[in-house]
């Protein structure tokens, strides 16, 4: 009797901190021309609980004169950094980062923290790039420990980069981003 108490307590304690969501991937890059009016990357979170989760922008490294937004399933404007959502067990959830440049190339990130406020505490990362070969050269240079490949959309492994094409890289982490290269 004394060891089947010991178990149920030993269980009840695993439930109640289980893990009540997953995000499919925690880390993406976006990228475009700074000329474009907004570029965006998604994921999903899967809800592995009913419940309320909490969200919010905890961090923002943006050039001066870039704007961001969300969808978390539903799409923000431009300024709007936390909010909640009520997820079903078995559903899953459309979150999307977007990025504004507003003409103005460079590189910046976005972090969402998304807490179900009984221990689920993950992090979103949106990597977001707009410009040209020496920007793009830049952040491969800086995150050579974290990428595994780069192909271009023939399939073909790259170390160099032409302008105006499309590049996917594929990370150690196993996700996978894709860039577009301007001038």
């Amino acid at each position: 009797m004394k060891n089947l108490l010991t178990l149920l307590l030993i269980i009840c304690l695993f439930s109640s901190t289980a893990q009540s969501f997953t995000i499919q991937n925690n880390y993406m890059t976006a990228s475009g021309s700074s000329t474009d009016n907004e570029f965006a990357e998604n994921t999903y979170l899967d809800a592995l609980n009913n419940g309320t989760i909490f969200w919010s922008i905890v961090l923002d490294s943006i050039p001066q004169g870039w704007e961001f937004s969300n969808c978390f399933p539903s799409c923000y404007p431009i300024g709007i950094t936390n909010g909640t959502l009520n997820m079903v067990q078995g559903d899953s959830y459309y979150l999307n980062g977007h990025f504004y440049p507003n003409n103005i190339a460079g590189e910046g990130k976005m972090i969402m923290e998304i807490d179900d406020g009984n221990g689920t505490i993950q992090q979103v990362t949106w990597y977001g790039i707009a410009g040209s070969v020496g920007i793009i050269n830049s952040y491969v240079n800086s995150n050579k420990k974290q990428i595994k490949y780069i192909y271009n959309l023939n399939g073909q492994l790259v170390h160099e980069f032409t302008p105006s094409q499309m590049y996917i890289i594929t990370y150690n982490d196993g996700s996978i981003g894709k860039i577009f290269v301007t001038q």
